[in-house]
């Protein structure tokens, strides 16, 4: 096998690239990016968390989530209302802007899945997924490891 067929991280990278690319476009529109969507899709499964639990279950920084939140908030797509126990803490709410494009949101991901997984039999993309799940626990676990240190 070639050096250019066993890296890994460079195909995980080219496809992360054009998926970037790809939902840069396609969520123009709605005047985010796709750093964005990423805290749409958690609030989506779960409305009213604070910006903390964003970050960490996105394994991003306070900073980086303040600015995505920011964005989402000035575009109309969530409210930040302090928690009445801890007034320090915001909680983010989706608003009806977001509830109502919500479907157009995952459609865009299922497409780029569909682009990326073209010719792919659903035993091939299952597996591909196992597999990628793994890569990413693998990653995880490697970086918490060495946060126990």
């Amino acid at each position: 096998m070639s050096e250019q067929i066993k890296s890994v991280g460079k195909w995980v990278s080219i496809i992360e690239r054009y998926g970037q690319m790809y939902l840069e476009r396609k969520y123009q529109k709605y005047g985010i990016g796709h750093g964005q969507v990423k805290f749409l899709l958690l609030l989506y499964q779960k409305d009213g968390v604070s910006q903390d639990t964003l970050a960490h279950q996105l394994r991003m920084d306070k900073a980086t989530t303040a600015r995505a939140i920011q964005k989402l908030e000035c575009v109309g797509f969530v409210r930040r209302q302090p928690r009445e126990e801890d007034r320090r803490v915001n909680l983010v709410y989706l608003t009806g802007e977001a509830i109502k494009i919500k479907q157009e949101v995952k459609a865009i991901l299922k497409t780029w899945t569909d682009v990326i997984t073209k010719g792919f039999s659903q035993e091939e993309k299952e597996l591909l997924l196992e597999m990628l799940k793994r890569v990413a626990d693998n990653a995880v676990d490697y970086f918490n490891e060495l946060e126990r240190r």
